[in-house]
C-alpha cells in the first residue's frame, strides 16, 4: 500500500465524516487519527474527534481533543464552546484548571471569555424547557404530587391535561414517571418514547426511559439512551446513578466508579450510589475503597444483610479471613433469606474449598423457600448431584414453567447442564446449555469488530518496538509471574502450582496492569506517538503504579502470581514496564478449550465471546495472532506451556516451568492440590484435586452440535489434525 500524503486529506476527511454520520464512530476516529498525523496543525481534525467522543458519552476523551483544537484555533468561538461543554460534562477539577489556563491565552474578547469560563463550570442537571400549552403552576403542581408520592393523582391529572391541552415532552415525561411508579411499565415506556418523539433532546425523558429499561434488565437498550441523556444533562443524578449501575452490571467497574464519583460529589449521602460504588470497588479488588463506602453507609443507616455481606468480601480481599467470617455470619443473621447474602456467603465458602458447608447453606435456603436459578446453579457446580437428588427434580420442574424469567432460566440451564453431564445424559445437557447460551448472547452481545480493531491498533502502535530496550527501562524491583491464556485453558491450575512454592503468593486475577498500561498508551497515541515514543519515565511509572497496587492488595508478599487473562494482549508493555516479570502463556487443544468456555457461565460482562461458536473461533484466532506477534518481537520473553503436556508429564513440565520462572524445585509444586488458598475462578473445584486427564477430549461428546466451531478452527495455529 502506498503511503498516505497530504493530497488525500480532503477525501479522507469527507469519508470520516460519512462514517460518523452512518453510525460508525470508531471507524471515523481511526481515520481522523491518520489524518491528524498527516496534518497535525489543522484544528478541524481534533475538533471533530472531540465531537465524536462527546456524542459517544466520553467527555474525558473529548476534552483532550478539544483542548488541542483550542490550541490550534485559539480565536474560534465554536471550538471553545465545544471544549467548555466537554470540560463541564467531564467534571474533573484538574481538567477545569487546565482549561481555564488555556482560556487566559485565548484570542477572545472579554465578554466571550467570560461566557466560556461560565460554561466550563456549568453543572447541568436539567433541560431548560418551556411548555406553551400548560402553565408553570400546573407543571409545578404535577411535580409536587409526584414528589409527595401521590402517583395515582399525578397520573390522572397528567392524563387529563394531555387529553385536553395536547401532549408535550414535559407532560409526557411526568405522566411516564407516574405510570412507572404505579408499575404500569409498558405505558410508562410509551410515554417516555412519546416525549422523545416530540423533542429528542429532552434530557429528562431520556433519563427516565434509560432508568426504566435498566430496571427491567434491558441493559443493551438502556445504554445508548442513558449516554444520550448524559450528553444533554451531564450532571443529572438520575443519569449518573443509572449509568453507574449499568456499567457495574455490564462488567465495567472503572466506568461505574467514574460516574458514581461525580454523583457522590453532588450528593455525598446517596445510599444507592455508595452501595453500587462499593460493589464496583470490590470488582476491582480495591478493598480499602469499598470499606470506606460501606462504612459511610453504616453511618447513614443501620447495616443491612447485604452491606454486611459486601463488608465480608472486602475483608476477605484484604486478607482478614476471620473478620470476613464474622461479618458473613452477622449478615446471615440480619437477613437470612436475602438471595444476595446467601450467594455471597456460599461463594466465600466455595472459594475456600468448603464445599459441604456451602452446599448445606444453599440447601437450607431452598428449604426456607428462597428460590433462585443462581442457588440451584451454585449447588450443581459445587458438588456432583445424584440423579435422584430432590434438588434435581426441583430444577427440572422449575425449568418447565412458562413464567420463568430469562435470568433465572439462564442460571438454571447452566446448573442442569452440570447435572446432566454428571449423569451422562449429554443430549439433555446440550438442550439446557444451548438455551442458556442463547439467552446470554442475546442479553449481552459481543463486539467482535472492536476486538479485531483493538488488535490492529495495538499492532500499529507497536511499530518501531525495540527489544533492546527491555531491561534498560521500567521498574526493576518487581518479579511478578503473569499466568495468561484464554479462560479455561489451565491458567488457574498453573497459578496453583506456582503459588504452592514457598516464595510465591497467588494473586489471582488482579486486573491492574492492563488499565494502567493502556491509559499511558492512549495518551501517547492521542499525541500521534508509538511505543517508541513512550519515555523511560512513563514506563517506570506504569511499573511503579502496578507495584503500589500490589502492595495494597497483597502486603508483604515476596513475589506474586497474577492470573489476569488479558495479559496476553499487552505483553510488550509488560516487558518494558516490568522487565524482571515473567509471562507464562497457557495453550490447550482449542476444541477442548473453546468447548469448556462455551459450557460455562462467566461473570456478567466478562468474556462475552463465550456464548456463540463463531465468536469463540474469532477469539481463538486473535489469541494465536497475539502470541505469534510476540514471538516475532521477543521470542524468549514468553513461556508457552501446553496443558496436555502438563497433564501427561507433570514433573517434567513443572520443572521446566520453575526453571523459566527462576524458582528452585519444591515438591509442594507437584502437591499443589494440598495448598490452602482461596480460588475465585470457575476452576475452584478442579485445583483441589491431583492432575487428571479426564477433561481432555470432552468436546467429542458434543461433536454433532459443534460443527460451526470445528469448521471455523480448521487451519488455525494449534489445531490438531485429527
Amino acid at each position: 500500500m502506498l503511503p498516505l500524503n497530504a493530497n488525500q486529506i480532503p477525501v479522507m476527511f469527507n469519508r470520516a465524516m460519512g462514517l460518523a454520520r452512518s453510525g460508525k464512530p470508531r471507524d471515523a476516529l481511526d481515520l481522523l487519527a491518520q489524518i491528524a498525523k498527516l496534518a497535525p496543525t489543522r484544528a478541524e481534525i481534533p475538533f471533530h474527534m472531540g465531537q465524536i467522543h462527546m456524542q459517544a458519552g466520553r467527555p474525558k476523551d473529548a476534552s483532550h481533543f478539544l483542548a488541542r483544537a483550542a490550541e490550534l484555533a485559539p480565536g474560534e468561538m465554536k471550538v471553545w464552546q465545544a471544549y467548555a461543554a466537554a470540560v463541564a460534562a467531564h467534571g474533573d477539577d484538574a481538567a477545569l484548571k487546565a482549561a481555564k489556563a488555556r482560556l487566559k491565552a485565548a484570542k477572545l474578547g472579554a465578554r466571550d471569555r467570560k461566557a466560556i469560563a461560565k460554561a466550563m463550570q456549568a453543572v447541568q442537571t436539567s433541560t431548560a424547557r418551556v411548555t406553551l400549552n400548560v402553565s408553570k403552576d400546573e407543571i409545578n403542581a404535577l411535580v409536587g404530587r409526584v414528589n409527595a408520592g401521590h402517583m395515582a393523582e399525578a397520573e390522572a391529572q397528567a392524563r387529563q391535561l394531555i387529553a385536553t391541552r395536547g401532549g408535550s415532552e414535559i407532560l409526557s415525561t411526568i405522566h411516564g414517571a407516574a405510570l412507572a411508579s404505579l408499575g404500569r411499565t409498558d405505558e410508562a415506556e410509551a410515554a417516555f418514547r412519546h416525549a422523545l418523539s416530540i423533542d429528542p433532546d429532552y434530557g429528562e425523558a431520556a433519563a427516565q426511559l434509560g432508568q426504566l429499561l435498566l430496571a427491567e434488565g434491558r441493559h443493551q437498550e438502556a445504554r445508548p439512551i442513558l449516554l444520550h441523556a448524559r450528553r444533554l444533562i451531564p450532571h443529572n443524578p438520575i443519569v449518573l446513578g443509572n449509568l453507574g449501575k449499568l456499567y457495574q452490571d455490564l462488567g465495567s467497574p472503572t466506568e461505574a466508579v467514574e460516574c458514581l464519583d461525580r454523583l457522590l460529589k453532588q450528593d455525598p449521602e446517596n445510599r444507592l450510589a455508595l452501595m453500587t460504588r462499593a460493589q464496583a470497588h470490590l470488582t476491582l479488588e480495591n478493598a480499602a475503597a469499598a470499606r470506606t463506602d460501606l462504612d459511610h453507609l453504616e453511618r447513614l443507616a443501620s447495616p443491612t444483610g447485604e452491606t454486611l455481606a459486601l463488608g465480608a468480601v472486602a475483608r476477605k480481599l484484604a486478607g482478614d479471613a476471620d473478620g470476613a467470617h464474622t461479618q458473613i455470619k452477622a449478615a446471615l443473621e440480619a437477613d437470612p433469606n436475602s438471595l444476595r447474602v446467601i450467594t455471597i456467603a456460599a461463594n466465600i465458602l466455595q472459594q475456600e474449598g468448603a464445599m459441604n458447608e456451602a452446599d448445606a447453606l444453599l440447601r437450607d435456603a431452598l428449604a426456607r423457600g428462597v428460590r433462585s436459578g443462581a442457588i440451584y446453579r451454585m449447588i450443581a457446580h459445587g458438588k456432583k448431584l445424584a440423579a435422584d437428588d430432590p434438588v434435581v427434580t426441583e430444577m427440572q420442574d422449575l425449568w418447565q414453567r412458562d413464567d420463568l424469567p430469562d435470568e433465572g432460566r439462564m442460571d438454571l440451564g447452566y446448573g442442569l447442564l452440570k447435572v446432566m453431564e454428571d449423569t451422562g445424559d449429554y443430549d439433555q445437557a446440550w438442550h439446557y446449555l444451548s438455551r442458556a447460551n442463547e439467552i446470554m448472547a442475546r442479553r449481552h452481545p459481543y463486539g467482535r469488530a472492536k476486538a479485531q480493531r483493538d488488535f490492529d491498533k495495538l499492532r500499529a502502535f507497536l511499530d518501531g518496538f525495540d527489544p533492546d530496550r527491555i531491561g534498560t527501562v521500567g521498574f526493576q524491583d518487581n518479579q511478578t509471574i503473569f499466568v495468561t491464556g484464554l479462560p479455561r485453558s489451565g491458567t488457574t491450575l498453573v497459578e496453583q502450582i506456582l503459588a504452592s512454592h514457598s516464595t510465591i503468593t497467588g494473586g489471582d486475577e488482579l486486573s491492574i496492569l492492563h488499565p494502567l498500561a493502556f491509559e499511558a498508551v492512549a495518551k501517547t497515541d492521542r499525541d500521534g506517538g508509538t511505543i517508541a515514543d513512550m519515555t523511560p519515565a512513563q514506563l517506570e511509572g506504569i511499573g511503579r503504579a502496578y507495584q503500589a497496587a500490589i502492595d495494597i492488595r497483597l502486603p508483604g508478599a515476596e513475589r506474586i502470581t497474577d492470573k489476569t487473562i488479558s495479559t496476553y494482549q499487552i505483553a510488550p508493555l509488560s516487558w518494558l514496564a516490568l522487565p524482571n516479570a515473567k509471562i507464562v502463556a497457557l495453550r490447550r487443544d482449542p476444541r477442548d478449550n473453546l468447548w469448556s468456555m462455551f459450557k460455562n457461565r462467566f461473570v456478567t460482562g466478562l468474556h462475552l465471546y463465550t456464548y456463540t461458536q463463531s465468536d469463540l473461533v474469532e477469539t481463538y484466532r486473535l489469541f494465536t495472532e497475539y502470541l505469534a506477534l510476540w514471538r516475532e518481537m521477543a521470542p524468549d520473553r514468553i513461556y508457552e506451556l501446553e496443558y496436555e503436556s502438563l497433564v501427561a508429564n507433570p514433573e517434567h513440565e513443572v520443572r521446566k516451568l520453575l526453571e523459566f520462572c527462576e524458582l528452585d524445585w519444591e515438591d509442594a509444586c507437584l502437591d499443589f492440590h494440598k495448598t490452602d488458598r482461596d480460588v475465585k475462578t470457575l476452576s475452584l473445584a478442579q485445583v483441589r484435586q491431583p492432575l487428571y486427564s479426564s477433561s481432555i477430549g470432552k468436546w467429542r461428546r458434543y461433536e454433532a452440535h459443534l460443527g460451526e466451531m470445528l469448521d471455523g478452527l480448521k487451519g488455525l495455529d494449534g489445531v490438531p489434525d485429527d
